[in-house]
């Protein structure tokens, strides 16, 4: 039978000893990162809803290596073609809301990603409303101390309940025709 484990001192450093300056705060450098890139990504949206093109281009890396995946749409490639994507959007929107949920944030070095679920309800200029729930990554870099969105992919989101009503209609065989489960031969 072991000895039970005595609890664990706290560590303090001895009056001597050298800390590294780059780890000594790190937990609350990490907190101000994770906030940063929470306001940017809360900017992003902000910028979305009040269809502010140039608020939205201030988010983002000016680099041809930017990507954006909007739902229903190929990859964009390169900040030119991203802001054209985000110009015909916001034109295109006559009001739009959004309710962020699921939002997780995470910091690594120089970059970020915030993984979300987005609940939208769009107005377009032409008149149609709906809503649509969105899946959303977004990765940023930090760059010249800023954080700088590099990737936006945001994917129309399907209730799982929806997905297998789907799938029960299409699997609704008849019972006595060929070819059936229920034929014989």
């Amino acid at each position: 039978m072991s000895k039970p484990r005595e609890p664990a001192s706290p560590v303090t450093p001895s009056p001597n000893a050298e800390v590294d300056p780059a780890r000594a705060d790190f937990g609350t450098s990490l907190t101000k990162e994770l906030t940063r890139v929470e306001e940017a990504n809360l900017g992003f949206y902000e910028a979305f809803m009040s269809r502010d093109l140039e608020k939205m281009s201030r988010l983002w890396a000016h680099t041809p290596h930017v990507r954006c995946v909007h739902p229903g749409w190929e990859l964009v490639v390169g900040w030119d073609d991203v802001r054209a994507s985000w110009q015909e959007i916001l034109r295109s929107v006559q009001a739009v809301e959004f309710q962020l949920e699921d939002i997780h944030v995470e910091v690594s070095g120089r970059t970020a990603w915030v993984n979300l679920i987005a609940y939208v309800h769009i107005e377009t200029e032409d008149g149609e409303d709906f809503q649509a729930t969105v899946v959303t990554t977004n990765i940023l870099e930090q760059m010249d101390g800023e954080w700088r969105f590099v990737l936006h992919h945001s994917s129309n989101f399907s209730d799982e309940s929806e997905e297998d009503e789907d799938e029960d209609e299409d699997m609704d065989f008849e019972t006595n025709g060929p070819g059936s489960m229920g034929d014989p031969n």
